[in-house]
């Protein structure tokens, strides 16, 4: 028997099946079989005879890469896209359309939110005398966290204007009781404050 008769006798065979059954009806086996060559002959060929069983494995190696390709190309666009789809399943028109018109929703109230937010926070910083420059700084992201920023600005400027009048009485520029020797009101310490950093009312 050829080697192309073996291949082509085998080709139809998946990897786990049995060939004896085939090598047994083929007719080329037959014509084997009838010139002495007999299936346990076969067999024990294949079993005692390292070349011969190296032959056989290379020959099953190139069907099952030749049955492999053949089955990627027939079949494995399809399990793949079987897979996507059971992983991403398809968005009903109207399921989208409502999870769109949702995150418009959820949007155009955040950005309310925070001009509600920025509005508050200007008010009280103007009332505050606090420098509403720094607004974008203030809002958060609600009510509770920019009222949180508006007293951590408030305690840092109402200490920075401790240490300026700290500053302002140690080095003696300032004469407390004026000309009568009277303690000074706020509006006189508000008013030299002023004069010194050139600020207007």
């Amino acid at each position: 028997m050829k080697k192309s008769e073996l291949i082509e006798l085998l080709k139809n065979n998946k990897d786990d099946e049995d060939i004896d059954e085939v090598l047994k009806n083929a007719e080329p086996v037959k014509a084997l079989a009838n010139s002495g060559l007999t299936l346990d002959a076969f067999k024990t060929k294949l079993e005692s005879d390292a070349d011969f069983k190296s032959f056989m494995d290379s020959e099953k190696d190139k069907h099952s890469a030749k049955s492999l390709e053949t089955w990627k190309t027939n079949n494995l666009q399809k399990e793949i896209d079987a897979e996507i789809k059971k992983r991403y399943p398809e968005q009903d028109p109207k399921d989208k359309a409502l999870a769109d018109l949702k995150a418009k929703m959820e949007k155009m109230e955040a950005e309310s939110l925070k001009k509600d937010l920025t509005n508050k926070a200007l008010k009280t910083m103007t009332e505050k005398k606090l420098p509403t420059d720094l607004v974008n700084f203030i809002v958060g992201a609600d009510k509770d966290s920019t009222n949180k920023n508006l007293e951590a600005l408030e305690k840092v400027f109402n200490a920075h204007d401790e240490a300026i009048k700290t500053e302002i009485l140690k080095d003696g520029t300032y004469k407390p009781g004026g000309q009568g020797g009277t303690e000074p009101t706020e509006e006189a310490v508000k008013g030299q404050i002023n004069s010194l950093f050139g600020i207007k009312e």
